[in-house]
């Protein structure tokens, strides 16, 4: 694809609206929500027999949104390695020459042509808009760097979720409900550092969420045991039905007792969202909210934090199974989500390289370049 349409569009985009350009839509909502279902029924189906007939049943299913075709494989061109070091912007600047022009043979009117997707770390990203910045006022596209167009590595995405979950939940030992009271319940080992491995810490949250959802469950399916339910065969509605009040009322916050959305009059008419919405209308969200009178979460801190550490650890499990199935459209209906909730863990510069793209793929990126790469 050529850099120069991408270029002009970037000159004349405008910065993100959270109406227009954050916010997720309506059928983005529904999406998430269907995955937040079928990944609650997937816990009961993994660790309970009985189940199997129902199990394959379409709606019980993901639904492809974007998925790479079956049996494609990237190919994979491996270069030198290097002792330039990378960390630095001017690091950055040395691999690129090194890379392109003396290993490659390519020259600087050739690589001003093409633009070349690049997905990193966050640290590599900054260090090559560091560069982009430095050489703003060069003399082509290939010297100022404007030919890679940045995304984040999936799999660093996923990493510094995990982080950043156990660095919000962590809690100590003595605190019911934190995730150092349930790692210490199942006698899991080299998880107290900041950064702990990613394969051992997914396995933990992993683990946490299942029983969460099976406890769950047991409570919400209306027979003595999870076995008696297999018992029953219940159709893939009455699972779906059930996922959703499990949802509802084990992974949704609790508002505040004071907060306006505990207080709502649910006959008051609906007014119009923030004016900069373009005339779309409120967003519908998907869960059944429940219209009693809200409990307190600082009456009970620990099924407060519960209920949000459940809602994060789906999504976590939700992003992890859209990478793996190699669908990309469900990844994306994520990404609102994701740079809240990176946002809400005090993880900026991760929640600034969402938005950042966001804005490449809705302002800056040709529609054929967005949907290629």
């Amino acid at each position: 694809m050529l850099v120069a349409p991408i270029m002009q569009r970037l000159a004349i985009s405008t910065g993100l609206h959270f109406n227009r350009d954050i916010r997720p839509s309506n059928e983005q909502l529904h999406i998430f929500h269907d995955q937040l279902i079928i990944t609650v029924i997937k816990a009961l189906l993994l660790y309970n027999e009985g189940f199997e007939d129902v199990a394959k049943h379409p709606s019980l299913r993901h639904k492809s949104i974007r998925a790479i075709p079956v049996g494609y494989k990237t190919l994979q061109f491996a270069t030198r390695a290097s002792t330039n070091e990378e960390a630095t912007v001017r690091g950055n600047l040395q691999y690129h020459d090194e890379l392109y022009v003396t290993q490659l043979k390519r020259t600087p009117e050739s690589l001003s042509k093409y633009a070349i997707p690049s997905y990193n770390d966050q640290l590599t990203n900054a260090r090559i808009r560091g560069a982009q910045l430095l050489r703003s006022k060069d003399v082509d596209a290939w010297e100022r760097r404007d030919i890679f167009q940045l995304g984040f590595g999936l799999f660093h995405l996923c990493l510094n979720l995990v982080w950043a979950i156990l660095h919000t939940h962590r809690g100590s030992v003595n605190e019911l409900g934190s995730l150092a009271y349930f790692f210490a319940l199942m006698e899991k080992k080299r998880l107290g550092n900041d950064q702990p491995d990613y394969h051992s810490l997914l396995a933990a949250l992993t683990q946490i969420l299942h029983g969460l959802l099976l406890n769950a469950w047991v409570k919400e399916c209306g027979f003595p045991s999870l076995k008696s339910f297999a018992d029953s065969k219940p159709d893939p509605n009455s699972l779906r039905n059930i996922a959703s009040r499990i949802l509802n009322t084990y992974a949704t916050p609790m508002p505040e007792a004071d907060s306006p959305e505990s207080v709502k009059d649910p006959a008051a008419g609906e007014e119009s969202s923030d004016s900069g919405s373009d005339g779309e209308a409120d967003v519908l969200f998907p869960f059944n909210i429940s219209l009693a009178p809200a409990q307190n979460p600082k009456d009970d801190v620990a099924y407060h934090n519960i209920r949000l550490l459940t809602r994060e650890l789906l999504t976590v499990i939700v992003l992890v199974r859209a990478i793996s199935d190699g669908d990309i459209g469900r990844v994306e209906v994520l990404l609102p989500h994701l740079a809240m909730m990176f946002r809400g863990a005090g993880c900026n510069k991760y929640c600034s390289e969402i938005l950042h793209f966001i804005h490449n793929l809705k302002h800056v990126w040709t529609p054929e370049f967005a949907f290629e790469y």
